[in-house]
């Protein structure tokens, strides 16, 4: 388990936080050798990303108990920038609190919701929506349902141009010579998340959660989750708890097939077993044969289980299901904070 767990914090400092967040990439260097740090992320519940839910913790903890003095080292408290903290602090920090983090990890899940993932959603609705018929979009593992709200977000791509206006900003880049047919903000009529865990927001707990899973250097991210909490209080989003694809079937089916339809997920499937996502995917065939749709997936391109998606990067696959007919491609790649998004098509 000690050799699992170094190579998983190892892993994660290299290939995931490298190049986005110093802090915790070194941080997880540090945990990847401490045997008491790691003794204690072993006790994570099943299933879940270990970095991600033990960080997480520790980060929940701080933000709730903002005069420890580890506080100083979270640029999301204290408001500086910090790139490293001292590991004897966090030890002293986790020891004396273990019994609080062991009941973080092993009851909490990791539910992020990267806001900035709506710099793919917006431009794929305005471009697959042009019709006055009312839009509705069915978010599978939604967490807080925050990228919902794409049409109530402004945008950057660093063109020169801005589309939308609001208090929530997304920024990303368009890389290469393809851009997709976005002519701006689609209003969507009813928003639909699906999670076996709903976060409602109006909970402060959940709220702070939410928070703790960003990683504490990313300021910019930090504030972007905070405005756009603000924003779903007063915005209509239907959170409704469902753990399997029949009970995602008797929800979506609750849509008139007059009405155009979206229904994706990001960053979700890799928590499925290979059974699960196969029946998830005859689901989605299956409501394919009886309407029109639209079926959008980002993930990991292992997560597919096609070969000739590659092992590496993450895609964004477009299905459209049109009087039976089936089509599906990828349309671009990202990664998993959509800081730039390379499109294909």
């Amino acid at each position: 388990m000690k050799k699992l767990l170094t190579n998983l914090f190892r892993i994660f400092a290299e290939r995931e936080c490298k190049g986005v967040s110093t802090l915790y990439a070194n941080l997880c260097l540090e945990i990847s050798q401490d045997e008491d740090l790691l003794r204690l992320a072993s006790k994570c519940r099943e299933r879940q990303p270990i970095p991600n839910l033990f960080l997480g913790a520790i980060h929940y903890l701080l933000l709730i108990n903002q005069d420890e003095e580890l506080c100083a080292y979270y640029p999301s408290i204290s408001k500086k920038e910090s790139t490293g903290i001292p590991i004897a602090l966090v030890k002293e920090f986790c020891e004396r609190r273990s019994y609080e983090i062991t009941k973080i990890i092993q009851t909490k899940i990791v539910q992020t919701n990267a806001i900035n993932r709506a710099a793919y959603l917006m431009p794929i609705i305005s471009s697959q929506f042009k019709s006055t018929n009312p839009v509705n979009i069915v978010d599978i593992g939604t967490s807080s349902g925050l990228t919902m709200n794409a049409d109530l977000y402004e945008y950057d791509y660093g063109d020169g141009h801005r589309y939308g206006k609001s208090s929530v900003k997304i920024n990303s880049r368009f890389l290469g010579d393809k851009w997709p047919d976005f002519e701006g903000i689609v209003h969507v009529s009813r928003k639909i998340g699906i999670d076996q865990h709903p976060l409602d927001l109006t909970l402060e707990d959940n709220a702070i959660w939410l928070k703790a899973l960003i990683w504490p250097d990313n300021l910019a991210r930090f504030e972007r989750l905070e405005a756009a909490i603000d924003l779903a209080t007063t915005s209509h989003i239907e959170l409704i708890q469902a753990s399997n694809s029949q009970d995602f079937r008797r929800v979506i089916d609750q849509i008139s097939q007059q009405e155009e339809l979206l229904i994706y997920h990001t960053h979700v499937l890799y928590q499925f077993t290979q059974s699960e996502r196969k029946t998830f995917r005859a689901m989605i065939n299956n409501i394919g044969t009886e309407r029109n749709f639209t079926y959008l997936a980002v993930e990991g391109s292992l997560v597919f289980d096609r070969q000739d998606y590659g092992q590496e990067g993450i895609k964004i696959e477009l299905t459209t299901f049109q009087d039976g007919a089936k089509t599906t491609q990828i349309i671009g790649e990202t990664d998993g904070h959509a800081n730039w998004i390379r499109w294909k098509n």
